[in-house]
């Protein structure tokens, strides 16, 4: 299967208005970002089979951004596995349980998104590859849900739209 690990756009800071981390929703900015990164992924030819967020508003919103660029018109699913914060062994079980799926896009938050990916590829041979998955980042990874292992196709830096693709030496 292709996964496409996101993390979320750029969200308001706490303050009065926002006393909780749940409920930080993404600025103006950080939505017209996505709509940016969003678009490179079409542009890419994305297409997402199912689309899971974690279930904190920022994540929620960056995942509606996304399908409303992409024209992904199902459910968006949430998983309280993206909240930040779980372990590694509970989003494989999330991954497991949607395996049925070729293409699934993954809505969380740092440092969760760079762990899952890196552990994800951690066989593969590009254990030097540094992912820095700032706001709306994306990282395309083909998983196979049998061997509980990932091959890394590429990293969208959304800070400067850079795609590395990694090439073996």
């Amino acid at each position: 299967m292709d996964l496409y690990i996101v993390r979320h756009g750029a969200a308001a800071e706490l303050d009065s208005e926002i006393a909780e981390d749940a409920f930080k929703y993404l600025t103006i900015h950080g939505r017209n970002h996505c709509k940016i990164v969003a678009q490179r992924l079409k542009d890419l030819k994305v297409k997402f089979d199912v689309m899971i967020s974690s279930p904190l508003v920022r994540a929620v919103q960056t995942a509606e951004v996304f399908a409303s660029v992409l024209k992904y018109d199902a459910v968006i699913k949430t998983a309280i596995e993206l909240i930040g914060g779980n372990s590694y062994s509970r989003f494989l079980q999330l991954l497991k349980r949607n395996s049925h799926h070729d293409t699934i896009g993954i809505f969380g938050h740092a440092p969760d998104v760079n762990s899952f990916a890196l552990n994800l590829v951690k066989n593969d041979n590009c254990k030097d590859l540094q992912l820095n998955f700032k706001n709306a980042s994306v990282c395309k990874i083909n998983y196979d849900p049998a061997s509980e292992t990932g091959t890394f196709k590429w990293f969208l830096n959304s800070e400067n739209m850079k795609l590395t693709e990694y090439t073996p030496k």
